[in-house]
């Protein structure tokens, strides 16, 4: 019986050994294909601009398994499937953005716009010892920035989004109470984006504070600070569902080279029972980076950007 059993698992990984090689030759045909479609996205140049992107990309996709034939795979076909269409969806978005650089054209600047961080600026802000404290680390960055000073923290955007300001200075999160909602509440009424952040800790160093440098448009870090593997962050928000799952959004963010930083919760404001998902992600290749701006375009549909800011430490 023993010997049975070896050589019946012998003939099975034989079997399997023989399919793998069946399906490692569709999936390079199937390769080919995809490369194909990421042509056509990429030539045409609609897709982007099109308000019904994710429903149009998704639907490219959209083939269901056949379950009904055997009944009792459904679930494993299913599980396949949704794995398969995962990886077909990034991989397309791998090649649209090989496709980009092969013109030395800007994909992130297509998705994101671009807006040059400027050497000389007005920075607003609320005085206090740490906003001070962060204005001299986020003064290393810049040249010779001046300062308005701000009433309070509304003042303190209201200077930026009626052109008073360059840019503003507001508190994110703390070491001692997570995430400061009340401020991005702030950052989302502004329309304001993060072009640098820093973290400011009390002389007992029992908390530290996270603040933002922000400005109306969305800035893109330069070559010389995306290049630095691990010094920029990259934060956004998707409300999941369905088709956007949040361990798909970081698995994909894994494939792409980028690495969590953290998650937090955010009430919507228009419900009293959902909430968005606040992402941030440690930048580890440009590369990897436009495929998953690309990927969040295109393929998660709840999805808004919040910044790409480098993260600027105190000078020792």
């Amino acid at each position: 019986m023993a010997l049975f059993r070896q050589n019946a698992n012998t003939v099975i990984g034989e079997n399997l050994t023989l399919l793998d090689t069946e399906l490692r030759s569709a999936d390079e045909r199937r390769l080919a294909q995809l490369r194909e479609r990421a042509l056509l996205i990429s030539r045409a140049d609609k897709l982007i601009d099109s308000d019904n992107r994710t429903d149009e990309f998704c639907a490219m996709f959209d083939i269901a398994p056949d379950t009904d034939a055997i009944p009792e795979a459904a679930d494993y076909l299913a599980s396949r499937y949704n794995a398969r269409s995962f990886s077909d969806k990034l991989t397309v978005c791998k090649f649209i953005a090989e496709e980009y650089r092969a013109r030395r054209a800007s994909l992130l600047e297509r998705l994101l716009g671009s807006s040059a961080v400027q050497d000389t600026v007005r920075i607003a802000y609320f005085q206090n010892a740490y906003a001070d404290a962060a204005f001299r680390i986020f003064s290393e960055a810049l040249e010779n920035p001046s300062v308005v000073y701000a009433a309070d923290f509304t003042a303190v955007c209201e200077e930026v989004y009626y052109g008073r300001a360059d840019m503003c200075m507001l508190p994110l999160d703390s070491s001692r109470d997570a995430k400061l909602i009340s401020f991005y509440r702030l950052i989302d009424k502004y329309e304001l984006c993060p072009v640098f952040s820093c973290d400011v800790t009390t002389p007992d160093g029992n908390v530290t504070t996270r603040y933002a440098l922000l400005k109306r448009s969305f800035g893109l870090p330069s070559r010389e600070h995306l290049s630095k593997p691990n010094f920029c962050f990259f934060e956004f928000t998707i409300v999941p569902d369905e088709r956007s799952a949040l361990c798909d959004v970081l698995a994909a963010a894994k494939e792409c080279g980028l690495t969590l930083y953290k998650v937090d919760s955010i009430p919507l404001t228009y419900s009293d029972s959902e909430f968005a998902c606040d992402v941030i992600l440690k930048v580890g290749d440009t590369k990897g980076l436009d495929t998953f701006v690309l990927f969040l375009t295109l393929a998660v549909p709840q999805y808004e950007p919040l910044g790409i800011y480098p993260h600027i430490r105190a000078k020792v």
